[in-house]
Formats: structure tokens, sequence, C-alpha cells
């Protein structure tokens, strides 16, 4: 090993290959610790983004370093994945590897939070469990079959940021409560109920993959299905300019009224045939009352509310909100982008293996009762 390299091969393929079970570079550096450390000696252990950088080179390249890549290519003939159908072929057979050693573990993959805020669903029935259980099975089916397919998803939705702190969307707020693991069926105690906000508020609607941002668009006043189609409209006609002809993006929105109506699915038809999730689509419907499950919930509106409320502004400006709203967007990386979307499979995962359940996200006005609360770490391996 040339003096330069600090890892063996072997020990950065265990640290990929732990990385992709749970997502947590403090467990995989534990982990390293634990088994790499000889006679009580602390062995170096490698830092977070390298972690993560060796994992996406794996994703991305099916090997580790860089450097593997070359010498592979050198060796073989064999060129790396440079175009779709190879980045393709390697997606697929790494998706299906963690894909398997995720089940090896009672709770799979470790949920990834992006923002200190916590999501409260106002409502969620019955009816919506097994909705949440069939889309994702059915979405796990697509992505396992053509991992790119992720690449292709356009994750869209609005939410009100109120000037007093308050952020809502589609069945949805963000609170400070305490962050829990997802379990519905731990104790809980009703401490409020819902009530709408009176305050003066801005609507914005966003858009996103696993490498863009389309948006943000702001609202005069309530949004209607009119006004929405408008900003649907607008966005079409920036897809167009981003994306390339060969392309055929996934457009994603949630099961709002004003997405449900007929005009709106009627335009998203026609601009995505076939090729949209929501209420109304022939691909596939967006479950009941699940705005957990979005990347556009879970990171992007908590991401902004985490920065654009960081420290206080006059009340009642508006104009400020939206301004801090717009330089918020500004902060989001590349990184955060891919990252969100990964977890969004993640996230299908764990309501697969829950039956339905729900993630990172509790009822409104119910808060986890600690006293009574009795649960096994997530992962109970002696390093953690």
């Amino acid at each position: 090993m040339p003096a330069t390299e600090k890892f063996t091969p072997s020990q950065k393929a265990n640290a990929v290959l732990w990385y992709g079970i749970c997502g947590d570079t403090n467990v995989v550096q534990n982990k390293f610790k634990a088994v790499y450390g000889y006679a009580g000696e602390k062995p170096e252990v490698p830092s977070a983004n390298e972690i993560i950088g060796w994992y996406k080179n794996f994703r991305h390249m099916g090997f580790v370093d860089v450097q593997d890549a070359v010498i592979h290519e050198e060796a073989t003939g064999e060129h790396g994945p440079i175009d779709e159908h190879h980045y393709s072929k390697i997606e697929n057979v790494v998706s299906n590897v963690l894909n398997k050693l995720n089940t090896w573990f009672l709770d799979g993959p470790k949920i990834r939070t992006f923002h200190p805020n916590h999501m409260e669903l106002i409502t969620l029935d019955l009816e919506d469990i097994e909705e949440r259980r069939k889309f994702a099975q059915d979405q796990l089916d697509h992505i396992h079959k053509w991992s790119p397919i992720l690449k292709s998803m356009w994750f869209t939705g609005e939410t009100k940021f109120y000037i007093d702190g308050r952020v809502e969307g589609n069945n949805l707020v963000y609170t400070a409560n305490r962050k829990t693991d997802d379990s519905v069926n731990w104790p809980h105690n009703v401490v409020r109920q819902y009530q709408p906000s009176q305050e003066p508020h801005i609507t914005v609607w966003a858009a996103m993959n696993a490498g863009l941002i389309i948006g943000p668009y702001f609202f005069d006043g309530e949004i209607s299905p009119e006004s929405y189609k408008e900003i649907l409209e607008k966005f079409v006609h920036e897809l167009l300019r981003v994306t390339t002809s060969i392309e055929h993006p996934i457009f994603i929105h949630d099961d709002s009224k004003v997405h449900a109506n007929a005009d709106v699915t009627s335009y998203i038809e026609q601009q995505f045939p076939h090729h949209w999730i929501g209420t109304g689509s022939t691909y596939a419907a967006w479950p009941h009352h699940s705005s957990d499950l979005s990347p556009i919930n879970f990171f992007l509106w908590g991401y902004i509310k985490s920065r654009v409320y960081k420290t206080r502004f006059n009340f009642g400006d508006l104009e400020e909100l939206k301004q801090r709203i717009l330089l918020a967007f500004k902060k989001i990386t590349l990184d955060l982008l891919e990252e969100s979307v990964e977890e969004y499979k993640t996230r299908l995962e764990r309501v697969h293996k829950t039956r339905g359940d729900l993630v990172d996200a509790t009822i409104y006005g119910r808060e986890v009762d600690f006293d009574h609360l009795n649960a096994w770490s997530m992962y109970a391996w002696p390093y953690v």
C-alpha cells in the first residue's frame, strides 16, 4: 500500500458496506474502531467525508476509489460507466446488493434527517396505512428493477411560511418537538388540538430532483386550481430548458385538494403522459395524508424553515420573509439534493418493513410519552 494511503482496500470496502446498511457515519466510525483496534490500540478512523466519498464512488462506478476504476480499465480494457447504460448497470447491481444487506437487519437502514424540525401529520386514517404500504412496495419494485429512475423523479409541493415562524403544508405542520424514530404504536400523550393559524403568511412552491431545484415560486393569496396551474406552466417551461429530449421526467405531487382538480390533472397528464404520481394518475397515486414520504417535505421545507427563522426579523414584514426564503434556497447544495432523494428510497423501505407506519413523524398534538416508552435501539450492535 502506498505511503500516502491511510486505509487498506479492505477497510474502505467494509466502511462502504457498513454505511450502506446504516447510513450513519458515526456508527461506521465506531464499528471501524471495534474491528481494527488491536490490543487496545486506537486505529486511525476515516472522516465522515471520506466514508461518504467512498460510498458515492461505489454507487456511481462500482469501485471505492477512482484510481481503482482506472487500474481496472487499464488491466481489462473495460471502460468505466461513461454513459447512461453503463451507469444503469452499475447502479442496479449496487442497489440490489445494498437492498439485500438492509433486509438482514430488523429495522433496515437508519433514517437520515436534514434539519432540527419535526414533522407532525394533522390526520392519518387506518385505510391510509395500507395505501402507504402498497405504494412503498410498488415504488421499490420500480426502483430495484431500474435504480436510475430515482434521478428522473421531480418532487414538487407548496407550503405556507407564517410571519410567527410556523410552517405548514398539506396535512403537515413542522414543530420543534423532540424527534422520534417512527412507530405509531409507541405510547403518546395528546397535548393539543390543531388550529389553523390566522397570522400573515407566504405560500411557496418548488420542485426538486437529485441534481436541481426549480423555484421557488410565490403565490399571491391562497392557492387555487387556477394559480396552481399557472405555476405548473412555469415549471414545465423551465423543465424543458434544463432537460433533454431523451429524458423522461416523472412529476410527483401529493394528494391535496388543489392537486386533485380535474383541470390540473388533465394538464399534468398532457405534459407527463403516464409519467406522474398523484391523485388521478394512471401511473401511481400518492398515498393519502402521507406528506412525510416526500423529500420536498422531510428535507426541503424543514431545511428552509431552519434557515429562515434562525434570527428574528420585523414582525409582519412579509417582504423580508420572502427575501429570507430566497436566500435560504441559495444555500442548498448538490450533496443535499442527492442524499435527500436517496433517502426517499430508504423511507419507502421503512414504510414497507413496518407495513405502513409513519416515518420520522407523529400525529399532530400527540407527543411520545417517554416515561412509558421502553424501546431498544434501532441498532443493537455492541459498538453503537
